[in-house]
């Protein structure tokens, strides 16, 4: 008889990158998105009949099948520089406190999938947030690390994103080391770490995974340098009046005669004053949602002294992410470019599974409860948080 795929759940799915980095090795057997306009690119690509559109807060644990995982990406508003880090009590980024009661629902009825795994921002290490959500694990008797991975080992996308993955005690002995692997651990997981309370930090893992070793494919391979439309001649020499002499050089440098390079162009604001920045070293800004501002990325081609300009395309949008060029995308240019801004970067999510997440799901230990004083206080307080939100939400 073949071996039966792991079933996941997939929160504040989005467009199903997630999904569709996990399948087919994988079953979802249940997701859920609020917004309509990304539910409908879901459905698009996975069809209707495992995708819940509504709020979290709404969902019961009955309407819960089992699963092996829970994976949620719950929304970066609040904890990115652009939602000013009001935190995770504010009303977007809060939804975790949603998806948590979920878990303490289903642990209470003996259904907590064995691997649970949040995404977000590297915002989520600054201040408080990082100590709530570990003690919110914590209260759920399970062992907790975070990686810190970039797309840029993966894709031609500078977009590092922090990774929690949380199982069982029997599950992480084997796959943890004592000290913490320098490629997914940047300074600031590592500060954040030191300020855990102690009753936290022992049921800390430091996840042992290998380095990629395949190179991400080259950026000329994913944008198309014919293609349209292109910026007329005066607003591509607007924008090189608004570049600083740095971003200017780099202009100069990168018209050889007969060579061909893309780069990027950024508006960022600069102690007052708006400037246009550029970078040709291969790799793609982060994505963002199309909010205007920085949010957009242009495409840079210089070919000897011929220079043309674009707004990057939604299909160019999905490759830096890792989708395949048969994912279905909204016609439209915004819902596009905000159903990929929000996602996932596809192999980066293939790597963590191969690597991590169907190793400790097939480590099928079972742990016996916990119920010590430490852990009960733990409970107590993300009860109170939790009921915060619930209680403060619009």
């Amino acid at each position: 008889m073949p071996k039966s795929r792991p079933r996941f759940l997939e929160f504040f799915a989005g467009a199903g990158l997630v999904r569709q980095a996990l399948q087919p090795d994988w079953r979802c057997v249940w997701a859920n998105d609020l917004s309509p306009k990304k539910a409908r690119v879901y459905q698009d690509n996975f069809g209707h009949a495992e995708l819940h559109v509504g709020d979290v807060a709404d969902i019961r644990p009955e309407d819960l099948p089992d699963a092996d995982l829970a994976w949620a990406s719950f929304p970066c508003q609040d904890l990115s520089l652009a939602g000013w880090r009001n935190g995770m009590q504010a009303s977007r980024s809060g939804a975790f406190w949603g998806f948590w009661s979920l878990m303490q629902d289903l642990k209470g009825e003996g259904r907590l999938p064995k691997v649970l795994v949040l995404e977000n921002v590297t915002g989520l290490l600054q201040g408080e947030d990082f100590n709530g959500l570990c003690e919110a694990l914590a209260a759920l008797d399970l062992h907790f690390g975070a990686l810190t991975i970039d797309a840029k080992h993966f894709t031609s996308q500078s977009r590092p994103r922090v990774f929690v993955i949380a199982a069982g005690a029997d599950s992480t002995t084997q796959f943890a080391a004592s000290a913490p692997a320098t490629a997914w651990t940047s300074p600031t997981l590592q500060r954040a770490v030191e300020r855990l309370p102690a009753a936290v930090a022992k049921q800390w893992a430091w996840w042992h995974l290998p380095e990629p070793t395949a190179q991400p494919p080259a950026i000329e391979s994913l944008i198309e340098t014919s293609e349209g439309p292109w910026f007329d001649e005066q607003k591509v020499e607007h924008l090189l009046e608004m570049m600083a002499e740095p971003h200017r050089r780099k202009m100069l440098e990168a018209s050889q005669p007969g060579a061909r390079k893309v780069g990027f162009l950024y508006c960022r604001v600069r102690q007052g004053c708006q400037r246009a920045e550029v970078r040709f070293d291969g790799i793609a800004g982060c994505l963002r949602t199309p909010a205007g501002g920085s949010s957009r990325q242009t495409v840079v081609v210089v070919e000897g002294d011929r220079v043309r300009m674009r707004l990057l395309s939604p299909r160019e949008a999905a490759r830096l992410m890792g989708a395949p060029d048969n994912f279905q995308l909204p016609a439209n240019y915004n819902d596009a470019y905000r159903a990929m801004g929000d996602g996932v970067c596809v192999p980066a999510v293939a790597w963590l599974a191969e690597h991590l997440l169907t190793p400790l799901v097939s480590n099928r230990g079972a742990s016996a409860p916990t119920v010590t004083a430490d852990a009960a206080a733990l409970l107590h307080r993300t009860q109170q948080r939790a009921g915060r939100w619930f209680r403060d939400r619009p």
